[in-house]
């Protein structure tokens, strides 16, 4: 499988995420039920298939617990916890505005981290993109733009962005010596224990009144948001790096109001086409047109 559809995936599936975490919250259930329920969902998944991996790699995992914990806090608990909390506070445009500025704060925190640096021609990629992703959640209305108001919702939501942008880029540096699966059951297994004892402290969602479509919605999340997407999204910061990967976030908009138009019947309408042309203008050139300016490079020193 071609290595951008391990990113393309997770965008794909997280986009979903994005639009059911918004019809459940709407509904009254609360995001830290919303969340552990998912989560624990996950690992009763996965665990069956990772046992074993994360017995024989039992030594790699005291070794490392550390940064296991850091990466079960911040990519499973803080950013799908507070995600749910900014949806049920702030209104949907603001939330997919904030969250497409995520590839720019990948790129800070990879200079700040590892020291990784951008080329002229990524830059401007990263430019169109965002402009795109503009154009989409402003209605391509600059006054909209222009007008919109944060409240604490919208907090949450750059929290969420920021604890993504630090584990998308630490994940270089997870133990080389895990599995992958083993990886994502540990971690899977941490965040859900960090979110334990908010779900009983602050959960009141009663679990009997679920309907069966809250449980669907919550199944969803469970295998496809989180299983198929962490272990995509993974692989394909491995074989692309994070600073790639941060391009494809800016595809969350394009997925989310397609989503949208399918299952809610929403329309679409000039600015999303204009939208969506910039940000599949800007992926292809930091990453198609990028490449290709490297790989010319030797031949011309040649």
């Amino acid at each position: 499988m071609p290595a951008f559809i391990y990113l393309l995936l997770p965008i794909l599936f997280w986009s979903g995420n994005y639009i059911l975490g918004r019809v459940l919250v709407s509904s009254g259930i609360d995001p830290f039920t919303i969340s552990f329920l998912r989560w624990s969902l996950a690992c009763l998944i996965i665990l069956p298939f990772a046992y074993k991996k994360l017995w024989k790699e039992r030594k790699t995992i005291q070794k490392n617990w550390p940064l296991l914990l850091m990466f079960g806090w911040l990519g499973i608990c803080n950013y799908n916890l507070f995600l749910y909390i900014g949806l049920s506070s702030t209104t949907v445009t603001n939330a997919v505005l904030l969250n497409s500025i995520m590839p720019v704060m990948i790129l800070i925190t990879a200079r700040l981290l590892l020291g990784s640096k951008t080329s002229w021609m990524q830059n401007v990629g990263i430019f169109i993109s965002t402009l795109g992703a503009i154009t989409i959640v402003s209605r391509g209305s600059l006054d909209t733009f222009l007008h919109l108001s944060f409240s604490q919702g919208d907090l949450w939501i750059i929290t969420a962005a920021i604890s993504w942008a630090i584990y998308s880029v630490m994940i270089i540096k997870r133990p080389k010596e895990m599995s992958l699966i083993g990886f994502f059951a540990c971690t899977a297994v941490i965040g859900t224990l960090f979110q334990a004892p908010l779900f009983f402290l602050f959960g009141e969602s009663q679990l009997s009144n679920f309907t069966a479509s809250n449980w669907m919605a919550i199944i969803y999340m469970g295998v496809f948001a989180s299983i198929g997407a962490f272990l995509c999204w993974n692989t394909g910061i491995q074989k692309l790096g994070a600073a790639t990967a941060g391009h494809f976030i800016h595809l969350l908009p394009v997925f989310s109001i397609s989503l949208s138009v399918i299952f809610l019947g929403e329309s679409l309408f000039h600015f999303h086409y204009v939208g969506i042309a910039l940000i599949f203008s800007g992926i292809f050139v930091a990453t198609i047109l990028n490449k290709k300016r490297l790989n010319s490079k030797p031949n011309k020193l040649g």
